[in-house]
């Protein structure tokens, strides 16, 4: 299932955007009929579930990691520039044992049931200095296909300026297919990865596009100026493929933070963020439980 929208928000040096939507949907089913929630929900029960935990501080102490422990949890990625911790725990209640044991915790909550059909002093890897950015002029065979491009007069525009090489793009998505040959000229490997679960993968194979959306995405925004196929906005500029979308097109919570502080950390210039953050229908700041996901998101969102 694929729930996408275009929703972009620039925010310090990166354009990003969280799509928090109130409007109704369908459920989707799954393949025995039941609702995706439902059947994630019944998952989520059976066994671990992945919990955002936030501090009230920017931090995350040693006698904090010890208190997941001793709650019956263990932490699987640690954020201390923005306060927050993933965790994991198959025990019953462990949300509350843990605030229970811990004073500094100011929430935590379980991601496992969302997928349906502060003035922080942070800062990031330093930003290296742009390159003057180089003309790209003339169309690969099917950009007379590409209206959008026409549209908002991108050939022009890449005649005069098709981008630099020293800016890295991430595409914050379902990640990216490396081996396509529109997009093999100007993926960045070394900041290309994977979040899905909460923690950086950089394997290739982890960061493959299973979806197609984020493919979709990269394409638009850098396919190669090289005589086949068609032509990004930008196409002399590097692509990072950040996934943080699973093979399902589901945007965890775990996933979106992780990707937020990878971008950040590494020197990404630009993010495109084409997706809602789950829970799409439901994520509401003034929810107790939901506040939790949805204050970690805006710390890792104001870091990078």
């Amino acid at each position: 299932m694929q729930r996408f929208t275009k929703l972009v928000a620039p925010i310090g040096a990166l354009a990003l955007a969280i799509g928090l939507s109130t409007a109704a949907a369908p459920a989707a089913l799954s393949a025995n009929g039941q609702s995706v929630q439902t059947v994630m929900q019944a998952n989520a029960q059976a066994g671990s579930q992945t919990y955002i935990v936030l501090y009230k501080a920017n931090g995350v102490s040693r006698a904090s990691l010890a208190a997941v422990q001793g709650a019956g949890g263990t932490v699987v990625q640690a954020y201390p520039q923005i306060g927050v911790a993933i965790v994991k725990s198959d025990r019953g209640g462990f949300d509350a044992a843990l605030r229970a044991a811990d004073s500094s915790i100011q929430g935590a909550a379980s991601t496992a049931g969302f997928a349906v059909a502060v003035e922080d002093d942070n800062s990031g890897a330093a930003v290296a200095a742009i390159a003057p950015g180089a003309p790209a002029p003339g169309d690969d065979n099917l950009a007379a296909l590409q209206w959008d491009m026409d549209q908002i007069q991108a050939p022009a525009a890449r005649a005069i300026n098709g981008g630099s090489a020293s800016v890295v793009v991430g595409d914050i998505d379902t990640g990216l297919d490396h081996t396509h040959p529109d997009l093999a000229p100007n993926v960045d490997f070394s900041r290309s990865v994977s979040c899905v679960g909460g923690v950086p993968n950089t394997d290739p194979a982890a960061w493959m596009d299973n979806n197609g959306h984020g493919t979709h995405t990269a394409g638009t925004i850098a396919a190669a100026n090289n005589g086949i196929g068609m032509v990004g906005v930008a196409p002399n500029v590097k692509i990072a493929g950040i996934k943080a979308g699973d093979d399902d097109g589901f945007f965890y919570p775990e996933a979106v933070v992780c990707a937020f502080m990878w971008a950040g950390s590494n020197g990404i210039q630009v993010t495109n963020n084409s997706y809602f953050a789950d829970p799409w229908l439901f994520n509401c700041k003034n929810d107790p439980t939901q506040r939790a996901i949805w204050e970690a998101e805006r710390r890792a969102i104001k870091f990078a």
